[in-house]
């Protein structure tokens, strides 16, 4: 996806800066005017100047300490945006979503597929607790279990109607 927004974008005349490093926007007033950074093979510094600015910068994955995510997803882009007193919406600091199925151990890194748990996996954290039902928003509470118990039972039931459409 990364290379064909690149070639689209060459294609219609704009320039595709590789390998850079971006430090912070430059405003002017309230208005972003631009962004400091450096090219990562030479070190050198650089000044663009833009009418608009688009972060497309990936997410913030290495933030935690077990993640799949690439090396780059630094949250780097986030904290440009929020600098630049942008990246926020009305309820503050635009929201981030974590896929808390990350293994620890000798394959840390490697995220459990959501089809382990439909097929009735238990997460469970360091202690062995069930934790999934502690942070759950307000907005979604109605739309999930309220317990572990209502979850199996759940579970139990769209594998009966999975195997009665079978037969």
């Amino acid at each position: 996806m990364i290379r064909t927004l690149q070639d689209h974008g060459v294609h219609r005349g704009i320039d595709v800066h590789m390998e850079h490093t971006i430090l912070s926007i430059l405003k002017d007033g309230n208005r972003a005017v631009g962004a400091f950074g450096y090219e990562r093979e030479r070190g050198r510094f650089k000044i663009f100047r833009a009418k608009a600015i688009v972060l497309a910068t990936g997410g913030i994955g290495r933030a935690y300490k077990i993640t799949s995510n690439s090396w780059e997803y630094t949250g780097d882009g986030h904290s440009l945006a929020y600098e630049a007193g942008g990246g926020t919406d009305r309820h503050g600091v635009y929201p981030v979503s974590s896929d808390r199925n990350g293994l620890a151990a000798s394959v840390m890194g490697i995220l459990v597929t959501e089809g382990v748990r439909g097929e009735g996996g238990i997460l469970t954290n360091n202690a062995g607790r069930r934790f999934m039902f502690d942070d759950i928003p307000d907005n979604y509470r109605s739309q999930t279990a309220d317990d572990a118990e209502e979850g199996w039972r759940y579970v139990r039931a769209t594998k009966m109607r999975a195997a009665r459409q079978n037969y």
